[in-house]
């Protein structure tokens, strides 16, 4: 598996995805829907943003062996990784 590629696509897609979850966060006045849409909805929103950006890109990943739903179920992984621990300690302030 290459890491690289990887992180390549995960900061990609979560630059994006961090700026909207911030915004709906403070659009809300609700930490715990700014958790919820970086793990849910902020993920297709960099996707968008991704595809709108650098679509061409996609070929490198199809070439090294990643599909597109392959990346986004890396990327919900990983952002779900993050979000557990962020809600705990939400929870707990």
């Amino acid at each position: 598996m290459n890491v690289r590629a990887i992180w390549s696509y995960y900061i990609d897609i979560n630059i994006v995805n961090l700026v909207f979850s911030i915004f709906i966060m403070y659009l809300l006045d609700n930490r715990y829907w700014g958790i919820f849409m970086f793990c849910t909805l902020g993920i297709f929103v960099g996707r968008y943003a991704f595809r709108y950006f650098k679509n061409n890109e996609y070929n490198l990943y199809f070439n090294l062996g990643f599909s597109k739903l392959k990346l986004l179920k890396i990327v919900w992984i990983l952002n779900l990784m993050v979000a557990i621990p962020l809600l705990v300690i939400a929870l707990a302030i």
